[in-house]
């Protein structure tokens, strides 16, 4: 990370630490058993990661769950289509916040847990799973982070999407509410 995106990264989570407001938010923690709705960010940068998500997403909806997705794509071009729902580098401002309506509309939507999948930190990411309107917050440990989730699992250092879902999993049915 350049001194640059060290800058804008320090006014991020300065931005972050002002903005979220944890008194109006009601924390309830859910198991997959009792959670009816169930809403997933990731990055779908790596196709690979959207095709894991995507199966992760369907196997929930078998089990009776309502699940909301919303995808990151680092790139300029990439557009929210009827099959997903995405924002991509150009809906930033300059801290790395997303402006755009797809994200506020997620921001909004009452769930019970909120599972962002990411194994790299994401400023993006971090920024919607702390003003998300889940009732839990589950994501990937970065000291930085603590803000966004209730729930962190720390995991060695290249862990594969598949395998951090795998996790995910793992936790939420061994968790008793």
């Amino acid at each position: 990370m350049g001194l640059f995106d060290k800058i804008k990264a320090w006014f991020f989570y300065r931005f972050l630490k002002k903005s979220i407001d944890d008194g109006q938010r009601t924390k309830k923690v859910f198991n997959l058993m009792t959670a009816t709705s169930i809403g997933i960010i990731y990055d779908a940068s790596v196709p690979s990661n959207s095709i894991i998500v995507t199966t992760f997403v369907e196997k929930l909806r078998v089990h009776g769950k309502k699940v909301f997705s919303l995808a990151y794509m680092n790139d300029t071009k990439a557009e929210s289509n009827e099959i997903m729902k995405l924002f991509n580098k150009a809906s930033f401002n300059w801290y790395k916040i997303p402006r755009i309506k797809e994200v506020d509309e997620f921001i909004k939507q009452p769930m019970d847990i909120l599972i962002a999948v990411h194994t790299k930190e994401s400023l993006p990411l971090q920024y919607i799973a702390a003003h998300s309107n889940a009732k839990f917050r589950m994501g990937p440990y970065f000291e930085k982070a603590k803000t966004s989730y209730d729930w962190m699992i720390h995991s060695e250092k290249d862990l594969s999407v598949e395998s951090y879902l795998k996790q995910v999993e793992f936790y939420l049915n061994s968790i008793n509410s």
